[in-house]
């Protein structure tokens, strides 16, 4: 059964020996909850990845759906036709670095020196812009590529008063449970960390909040073309900013 939302905020309460909601009502840890499941898609993007289908504008850059975060990967081509549901598949499409395209074809960006066309062979990614991304050849405007985004979390409702108002699913999956958790715990002792044990306790949760995701993060490797083919320097994420803000 999957995880829900109103189980973590239990578990918070229970934590926080605070199950009436009194110094922490539910609206409030309901929000750092949606807090949390953004912050764990800013540092593990494949958390909240999901596999669209992109059709191309005419030109050699191209963009992802309002509302995604960042393209992690273009997989292939799709024939004419194609849908959401019903995806007919063509040539893959593989990366390549920026930097050799540029020194072989510098005028690949224009139509008048390069033919476009509706078939894409390769794509470049740059994490400075993380919702663009270029295809070579460049696009005739009637392409369509299936590719993996990552998009925001959909908040949770935070007007609920009672646990019951939150019966429905996390927006991750059930694996970042616990990391959320310790993200809406380290909010909650933020709250009064003006004292000691608090101050300690939220720096603790952060602490393991981070150190998940770092765990996590570790393995994965990043589309950019300027390191196609080698490691990128990970995320890091520091210590905790004890009092920041959301």
């Amino acid at each position: 059964m999957p995880v829900q939302v109103r189980d973590v905020l239990s578990r918070a309460q229970k934590l926080i020996q605070d199950e009436t909601g009194i110094r922490w009502p539910l609206p409030e840890l309901a929000c750092w909850f949606n807090d949390g499941t953004r912050e764990v898609a800013i540092h593990k993007p494949s958390a909240s990845a999901k596999s669209v289908v992109l059709p191309l504008v005419r030109g050699t850059r191209q963009t992802i759906p309002a509302g995604a975060l960042m393209l992690l990967r273009v997989i292939r081509n799709l024939k004419s036709g194609s849908t959401e549901s019903n995806r007919l598949g063509g040539r893959a499409v593989r990366i390549v670095n920026r930097d050799v395209l540029d020194t072989q074809h510098p005028d690949w960006h224009d139509e008048g020196s390069t033919v476009f066309g509706p078939q894409v062979k390769h794509f470049v990614f740059d994490e400075s812009d993380p919702t663009a991304f270029y295809v070579y050849p460049g696009n005739d405007g009637q392409g369509h590529v299936e590719a993996l985004v990552s998009h925001s979390p959909e908040p949770v409702e935070t007007t609920g008063v009672d646990l019951a108002d939150y019966a429905v699913d996390m927006p991750l999956p059930d694996v970042y449970a616990n990391a959320v958790l310790d993200y809406v715990l380290y909010r909650a002792y933020s709250k009064d960390a003006s004292f000691a044990e608090n101050f300690e306790r939220a720096n603790a949760h952060y602490n393991a909040f981070a150190m998940s995701l770092g765990l996590k993060i570790s393995g994965e490797y990043t589309a950019s073309a300027s390191n196609a083919g080698h490691h990128v320097t990970r995320d890091r994420v520091g210590s905790a900013p004890v009092g920041g803000g959301s």
